[in-house]
């Protein structure tokens, strides 16, 4: 797994220019889309393949089937990315088995019971509840919206539920 730059969340998936900053900054040749919705549509799987920064592949898998390639050795053999829609698939994502050792918190849906928690992220208390689970096991998690923003500590965010 030494080719993953990235493991990031962003209810947006894959979407303009701040997708095309983190190609960037990465120097990202994939992107890996874990997200059950996504995989089994191929309406929204098409979306994902043409809104993709040129040049960049991009995979769309279910968290089993992702869990399965990830154990197999059989992500991809360049620099690549993996990207969540939510705080839930990115926790039972981990917990099938895909070992990422950081988790970056770029963007959380904004409807429901939130709070603003570090520029425009937003969280509720079970999002925060299931990062929690994720930065227990050890996985560095912080907040980043863009690459210019500092790294925003999780612990930090949790806090904010006190």
């Amino acid at each position: 797994m030494s080719h993953l730059m990235l493991t990031r969340i962003d209810f947006r998936l894959i979407h303009g220019q701040v997708m095309t900053r983190w190609v960037a900054e990465y120097q990202i040749q994939a992107i890996v889309v874990v997200d059950d919705r996504s995989a089994k549509s191929p309406i929204l799987k098409k979306i994902l393949l043409g809104v993709a920064p040129a040049g960049v592949e991009v995979l769309v898998y279910t968290i089993e089937d992702a869990a399965k390639l990830w154990k197999e050795d059989l992500f991809p053999a360049k620099n690549y990315m993996i990207l969540f829609k939510n705080t839930r698939t990115a926790l039972e994502a981990h917990q099938a088995g895909i070992g990422y050792p950081a988790l970056q918190v770029g963007g959380i849906e904004g409807s429901g019971d939130k709070k603003n928690i570090f520029k425009n992220v937003v969280m509720s208390r079970p999002e925060a509840e299931e990062l929690k689970i994720i930065s227990d096991a050890g996985v560095t998690v912080y907040l980043q919206p863009i690459p210019e923003d500092a790294k925003y500590p999780f612990a930090d965010a949790y806090a904010k539920f006190s």
